[in-house]
């Protein structure tokens, strides 16, 4: 059963033209391109997520959040396994980390409802939460791997505004 499966997927692709996976990434290229700067940070969440899937902005989100978790985990180990002013520094930015992550589960569901400008507005809180954190973080000494995180969490975040924006 499993080869007639596959005999009928290979005779759909041969009648219906070859998967449209092409096309999809140059549309997806096409968005990232307008992200400027944030382009690489663009692409490598659409090569994560399913290519032929033309939400942009949901998938821009999720991958936003997704990095916006992470970092609120590097913070809470930071916090657990640090004394002193930089783990007051750390505790200040767990809430913070969490209080963005939820905004852009908001972002995500006012996005799915089509709600543009709410979306929009959920990301700019999400955005202004992980930059009271981040500043807070200034002056202390972190390894490279923790500042790229960090990085990539602004970038996400600025893309995802970009996309829901387009």
């Amino acid at each position: 059963m499993a080869s007639f499966g596959g005999i009928c997927f290979l005779l759909a692709c041969l009648l219906l033209g070859t998967s449209s996976v092409q096309g999809d990434e140059s549309s997806y290229r096409d968005v990232c391109n307008k992200t400027g700067d944030s382009y690489y940070f663009c692409i490598d969440c659409f090569e994560e997520h399913q290519r032929n899937d033309l939400d942009y902005g949901g998938i821009s989100i999720t991958c936003a959040r997704d990095s916006t978790l992470v970092a609120h985990k590097t913070a809470l180990d930071y916090s657990n396994n640090s004394t002193g002013s930089f783990q007051d520094a750390m505790k200040f930015c767990e809430p913070k980390l969490d209080l963005a992550a939820k905004y852009l589960e908001a972002s995500l569901r006012a996005w799915r409802e089509q709600r543009k400008e709410d979306t929009i507005e959920f990301i700019d809180f999400c955005s202004s939460n992980f930059n009271s954190c981040t500043k807070r973080l200034s002056g202390f000494n972190f390894s490279i791997g923790f500042i790229r995180e960090f990085g990539t969490v602004r970038a996400r975040i600025e893309v995802a505004d970009i996309i829901v924006s387009l």
